[in-house]
C-alpha cells in the first residue's frame, strides 16, 4: 500500500497553485510557449491561458512575461519573480509529499491499516 496527498497553496480561501498547475507553469517556461506546454498536458492553450491569468491575479504579481508574434516569433517565459515562486511552491510540496510517504510508513510497519 502507498499513501496519496495532494497540497495546493490558497490566498483568501482560493487556490493559487498547485501540482498540476507547477507543472503547467515549468513546461512554459522550458518550452517557451504556452501553446507547447497546453499541447504537452493535453488541454486547450485557451485553458492554459485562463490558468495562467488565475495563478496571477490570485498570487497577486506577474508569473508569466509574453511576446507577442506567434509561431514566427512570439513566446513565453516566467518572470524572474513567477520563477522563484514557481521554484518554492514545487519545493515544498516536494518535502510534504516526502514527509508524508515517511511518516505512512513509519505507522504502517507498525501495524496492519486493514
Amino acid at each position: 500500500m502507498e499513501i496519496k496527498a495532494k497540497f495546493w497553496i490558497e490566498n483568501k480561501g482560493e487556490v493559487v497553485l498547485g501540482g498540476g498547475k507547477t507543472a503547467l507553469l515549468g513546461a512554459v517556461d522550458r518550452l517557451g510557449s504556452i501553446q507547447a506546454a497546453a499541447d504537452e498536458f493535453g488541454m486547450s492553450y485557451r485553458h492554459a491561458w485562463g490558468a495562467i491569468k488565475k495563478i496571477e491575479q490570485r498570487a497577486g504579481f506577474k508569473i508569466v512575461d509574453t511576446k507577442l508574434g506567434g509561431k514566427e516569433g512570439g513566446g513565453a517565459r516566467l518572470t524572474q519573480q513567477g520563477k522563484a515562486f514557481v521554484d518554492r511552491v514545487d519545493s515544498l510540496l516536494s518535502d510534504l509529499s516526502r514527509m508524508v510517504e515517511k511518516r505512512f510508513k513509519q505507522k504502517s510497519g507498525k501495524c496492519s491499516l486493514l
